[in-house]
């Protein structure tokens, strides 16, 4: 079996992620082949948070001890006045970035996902049925690779 592979733009992680781990699977086999998916999207959300850490380090507010100020909203870290330009801009670029995941061990998991999130008959709406459309178009995009081969 070929190797499976998934490109998605950073930004999209968090939806994709949310989407999958809500979908009501009731066949113990589809449930499994979302948890090898999930598992190398949980991997990639982990690449991006570290990311989005290290530009807090480098453009975020200090505290006498060094430590990152957390905001008032409290929904993320204080970014120094004079590089919040620089922070959005440098966030925007990483946000935009492909993330490409791959099957691995789990080609047969991989590809069977592929086909649960065709079969899947649950009510989507708004961002879910975006993110969606996009899974789809990512697995399609395999299959019609496999054609080509």
């Amino acid at each position: 079996m070929k190797k499976v592979t998934i490109t998605l733009k950073n930004y999209e992680l968090g939806t994709a992620l949310a989407f999958i781990a809500k979908m009501d699977l009731k066949a113990a086999s589809a449930s499994r082949h979302r948890s090898k998916f999930k598992k190398e999207l949980l991997k990639a959300v982990e690449g991006l948070q570290e990311s989005e850490m290290e530009l807090y380090d480098q453009y975020g507010e200090k505290d006498a001890d060094g430590k990152l100020v957390i905001n008032e909203a409290q929904t993320g870290y204080e970014v120094k006045d004079s590089e919040k330009n620089q922070f959005a801009q440098e966030l925007h670029a990483l946000l935009d970035e492909e993330i490409v995941i791959e099957s691995g061990l789990y080609v047969k998991n991989f590809s069977l996902f592929g086909k649960v999130l065709a079969d899947y008959n649950g009510v989507i709406s708004g961002k879910e049925a975006d993110i969606y459309d996009r899974l789809m178009d990512e697995f399609e995009k395999e299959e019609n690779q496999d054609v080509k081969d």
